[in-house]
């Protein structure tokens, strides 16, 4: 199982430095820039905004309790961390070694993660800005959502987190990982959910997420144009290979007739020259004869 995500994971990276590389590219800039990428974000946009407006309602509403974000790091198309954000602290499984000892307790035996409070605020500005250009809540690399409220106070949620903790169990990549400690987090301490909650809880994709991915995503685009115009090319190639052996062929048996033909020709000469030389000599030995005939 782990070397067929290593190898699903170097295929992934090695596609995406295809596009970034093609995406820099005077082709690439004319694809990005063409009309159907122009229309696929407009269609995109116009699809997504009633999502839009529904989530920046929902995060405008104060009157359920302390609001509960969904935070995930997305490096290079690779998913690497999940955090949860709420009354200004930010809630996440780490390795101990990478903090200090006010974190949760290790416990002897077993691998050195632990769950990890510390202070945080969403960077409102940024956020804002990258949903008014592109619709989506990411900001470099962060994906940022709202999936409920909290009547919890902080103290609450903190005791709430080391009894998760306590209840975690070995980590484990696969199977029992950050993404699992915040779920079962989540369900202790939320009292109401907001739209993106299925998506953090099941990876369910919500109608805003499905149409996130309305059409291929640019860079994907830009890859399947760059695969399809090679095949074009090597199909352009192929056939003036065809054609120029087609010629060739038609040059060397034009060659060949042209040669027959000579050939043919030259015979005609030695024979014509042959049967000529043959008339002589019997003229020749006529004459003879007539002139010997005629002395005796």
């Amino acid at each position: 199982m782990g070397f067929v995500m290593s190898v699903l994971e170097a295929d992934k990276r090695r596609k995406e430095k295809q596009m970034a590389k093609f995406a820099q590219t005077k082709r690439g800039q004319r694809l990005m820039n063409s009309k159907r990428m122009v229309r696929y974000r407009e269609k995109r946009l116009k699809a997504m905004q009633p999502d839009v407006e529904r989530r920046l309602r929902e995060e405008e509403d104060h009157t359920k309790g302390q609001q509960v974000w969904f935070s995930r790091y997305v490096y290079r198309g690779r998913l690497r961390h999940w955090v949860l954000l709420t009354h200004g602290n930010k809630y996440e499984l780490r390795r101990s070694e990478n903090f200090e000892e006010d974190s949760g307790e290790e416990r002897a035996g077993e691998q050195k993660f632990t769950y990890h409070v510390s202070p945080f605020t969403i960077d409102d500005e940024k956020r804002k800005a990258a949903l008014a250009e592109n619709s989506l809540p990411d900001v470099d690399g962060f994906y940022v959502c709202l999936i409920g409220w909290t009547t919890k106070t902080k103290e609450e949620v903190d005791r709430a987190c080391t009894s998760t903790f306590q209840q975690f169990g070995k980590y484990q990549l696969l199977w029992n990982n950050c993404q699992h400690f915040l779920k079962m987090l989540a369900e202790q301490i939320l009292s109401a959910r907001a739209a993106d909650f299925p998506w953090f809880n099941s990876n369910t994709k919500t109608r805003y997420q499905k149409t996130q991915s309305l059409m291929p995503p640019p860079l994907e685009f830009l890859l399947k144009m760059q695969q399809q115009m090679t095949a074009m090319m090597q199909t352009n190639m192929q056939n003036q290979q065809i054609q120029l052996q087609q010629q060739t062929q038609l040059q060397l048996q034009t060659q060949l007739q042209i040669q027959n033909q000579i050939q043919n020709q030259i015979q005609m000469q030695i024979q014509t020259q042959i049967q000529n030389q043959i008339q002589n000599q019997i003229q020749n030995q006529i004459q003879m004869q007539n002139v010997g005939g005629m002395g005796a």
